[in-house]
């Protein structure tokens, strides 16, 4: 008897615990088998027969997306009490309870905002949400659902009041075919007219031939952020402002990446909002914090090109709401990026390589590393772009999609291009001589997939870049003389769109192109922007991270200082007030020009850019040529790359303008300045040799005979004749025919 109770009861506690079922209070459990419903609403139930289940609460409270007439997309929390229905309504799907009432609601909301003008959610946000709750009230009492106090709140995204269209431009906006914009940074002719007459682009090639293309000019000095603000704008750095990599914070003064609240002029997309059209902006410089738009602006501060970032940035999104799923797509990029994607490009990879790459801080330092991190930028917003694209149902006024491996893959594998540069080894040019065609390769892919849709292509780079002959022997990464590898002009394409007059000539005219095509109307656009709003607070960590990955990209100097020697509530850099001294410079604005060399010299007293373009400056106005020349020496003194060239050039100028001893107090300076320098010292030996001053020729060629340089054992051989030391001068002419052959000696 007792085994049978036993055997009983446990077989009564299995059934309580298989059967019997408890929930919290207020709580509702829903069971559906098919399109039938059993709800249990008491603490403790016996579970219905059923294989979809779900817990809910008989209400909902949820925040969802509204949308407006321009696509905008607008967080609102819905709120209402319901009875849950016997069956499942009719085209409601057959899920579970919980999913099909949400994908319901979401329907509706979508629906029935769809038709809301932007101005409407600003100006009567309270009716707008009526408006949308009615409408879902509707649609509930239609399908069965008993629902009561619907309620629909409307939340505007931060900044959604920039968006209200003006009514004199809105008024002329004309209506027009899709425009898709393409952003090739650094891409350049000289390589893709081979690569399409190859077969390596075809896609690039339908483009050439069925619309127009040609050179676009760039402006110096050719900086990313500073260039494509100036093609996104139309007007000069000298009006939007965006003039470094970087700014000071306005309340720490601590460097960090420059941020789209300096920008002093409208961009496209501002342009578009004023007419009342839309736009999708993916990556471009200078765009975080992410402006409102009608539509969506992904930032260039989404992905980091070279670490992982120990904190992201808010704000790097608009709307707000489509951070999360921004995230899912970089994730989803990186995951594509893999081994196996990697070996494509690189056969004779290894796991175990392939695996320590991902620990690199600095891909610059091994060329395969840095390969990963521009594939996988490439694909984030290649990745980001089409998803957004495909999933509307119209495509938006104009999408910009910017791509910045285009032009690092420069940086990294350009000296090894084919043909093989003496500098590289014939190991490292069998490893990397192919990667910039299958790179190129997987770019024209990319531009097919945006062919797909129906819309008008625009492509154009900002610069060129040097991949064949005269490509430069120097670094291409290095912050010194990375931009020397730049050519001055870029490319433009048009395709499937309306002819344009007058073709693109330079930069700036493709913000008018981009214009016309979109049907915006020509305005003063001025009257009506308003600078972006201030990013958030970032921590000093982060803001660290930020300037390393600039330095280590070649963007700004390893010697440049983080904080500025005079801080103000002036955001701008000495990188800043340089290189704008530099643009006043070249339109012969030099009072101007001075001042802001100045400028850049306190804010960052051991810069040596400014120096050296100050005192350049003085010298061609025929200025304070004291202060001129002792610049130069500072600006050597300060690591000035090619400075004893610098001060050899004027050296010269000085001697044929007459000038002599100012010549030789200048070779004086730079030799005290730099006594190691055998360039300055072989010059300043064949000037003494000229003035027959033998011996002290003599002392600076023996000078230079450190480096080997076959010149420096040549001229003391002069010397020593002069002297009528003819055996000394004998070995010496030896030693430099050992060291060149081709070199041309007395006898």
């Amino acid at each position: 008897m007792r085994t049978i109770a036993l055997v009983i009861l446990i077989i009564a506690i299995v059934a309580t615990l298989l059967f019997v079922h408890h929930q919290p209070s207020g709580s509702i459990t829903v069971f559906g088998n098919g399109r039938q419903l059993v709800t249990r609403t008491t603490p403790i139930y016996i579970a219905a027969r059923g294989r979809d289940v779900c817990v809910t609460r008989p209400e909902f409270d949820q925040t969802l997306t509204a949308t407006s007439t321009t696509h905008d997309e607008i967080p609102a929390r819905v709120r209402f009490g319901y009875t849950v229905p016997q069956m499942i309504p009719a085209g409601w799907g057959d899920s579970d309870w919980c999913g099909s009432l949400r994908r319901r609601i979401e329907r509706t909301v979508s629906q029935a905002s769809s038709g809301i003008p932007a101005s409407e959610y600003l100006d009567q946000r309270r009716a707008a949400g009526d408006r949308i709750a009615r409408a879902l009230e509707d649609d509930l009492r239609t399908s069965g659902v008993q629902a009561g106090s619907v309620s629909v709140r409307i939340d505007l995204p931060p900044g959604f009041d920039r968006l209200r269209p003006v009514p004199e431009v809105a008024s002329r906006a004309k209506r027009a075919r899709p425009v898709i914009f393409i952003g090739l940074d650094g891409a350049d002719w000289e390589l893709l007219r081979g690569y399409m007459s190859a077969g390596v682009m075809p896609n690039l090639k339908r483009l050439v031939d069925n619309g127009m293309s040609g050179d676009l000019q760039t402006e110096e000095p050719p900086l990313s952020p500073i260039v494509w603000t100036t093609m996104m704008t139309g007007v000069s750095p000298l009006e939007h402002q965006i003039l470094d990599f970087t700014r000071f914070n306005p309340s720490t003064h601590d460097k960090e990446p420059i941020t789209s609240d300096e920008r002093r002029a409208p961009a496209i997309w501002n342009m578009l909002d004023y007419a009342g059209k839309e736009a999708a902006v993916f990556g471009l410089w200078a765009t975080y914090a992410a402006e409102p738009v009608h539509g969506i602006n992904v930032s260039d501060r989404l992905f980091t090109f070279l670490y992982s970032e120990s904190e992201r940035p808010p704000g790097v999104v608009y709307p707000p709401g489509r951070q999360r799923w921004a995230d899912l797509q970089e994730s989803a990029a990186e995951r594509e990026i893999g081994e196996d994607r990697l070996r494509e490009y690189l056969p004779g990879l290894t796991h175990i390589e392939y695996t320590d790459l991902a620990k690199i801080e600095n891909p610059y330092s091994d060329p395969r590393a840095a390969l990963r991190r521009i594939l996988i930028n490439t694909e984030v917003y290649h990745r980001l772009s089409l998803d957004y694209l495909r999933s509307r149902a119209q495509l938006p006024d104009l999408t910009i999609v910017y791509f910045e491996g285009t032009d690092t893959i420069g940086h990294v594998f350009a000296p090894f291009a084919p043909l093989k540069q003496p500098s590289i080894s014939q190991a490292d040019y069998d490893r990397y001589s192919g990667v910039p065609e299958k790179y190129f390769r997987y770019i024209d892919t990319i531009i097919g997939d945006y062919l797909k849709f129906d819309a008008a292509i625009v492509i154009a780079s900002d610069h060129g870049f040097h991949w064949h002959e005269g490509r430069p022997a120097i670094s291409s990464t290095a912050t010194a003389t990375a931009a020397k590898w730049h050519r001055k002009y870029g490319i433009y394409v048009v395709s499937g769109a309306p002819a344009t007059s007058p073709a693109p000539e330079g930069i700036r005219d493709i913000c008018r192109l981009l214009r016309q095509l979109t049907g915006t109307p020509d305005a003063d656009y001025s009257r009506y922007f308003q600078r972006a709003a201030s990013p958030p607070a970032i921590s000093k960590r982060a803001a660290g991270e930020d300037l390393a990955k600039l330095r280590a990209l070649g963007y700004i100097g390893s010697n440049e200082s983080t904080r500025s020697a005079a801080p103000t509530a002036d955001t701008k850099t000495a990188g800043a007030y340089n290189n704008e001294g530099l643009i006043l410079r070249n339109a012969h604005r030099v009072d101007e020009a001075i001042a802001a060399f100045e400028r850049a010299m306190a804010i960052d007293p051991h810069y040596a850019s400014p120096m050296w373009n100050l005192s350049e400056t003085l010298f061609e106005a025929h200025r304070d040529l004291d202060r001129a020349d002792s610049l130069l020496i500072a600006a050597m003194q300060n690591g000035l790359n090619d400075a004893a060239r610098d001060v050899i050039v004027r050296s010269i100028a000085y001697q044929r303008s007459g000038r002599a001893d100012r010549s030789l107090e200048l070779l004086e300076q730079a030799v005290a300045a730099k006594p190691g320098d055998p360039e300055l010292h072989i010059f300043r030996g064949r000037y003494r040799l000229d003035r027959h001053d033998c011996s002290g020729a003599l002392d600076d060629f023996r000078a230079a005979e450190a480096s080997n340089n076959p010149l420096a054992f040549a001229s003391a051989g002069l010397a020593q004749m002069c002297l009528g030391d003819s055996a000394g001068a004998q070995e010496s002419f030896a030693r430099a025919h050992e060291l060149d052959p081709t070199l041309q000696l007395p006898r």
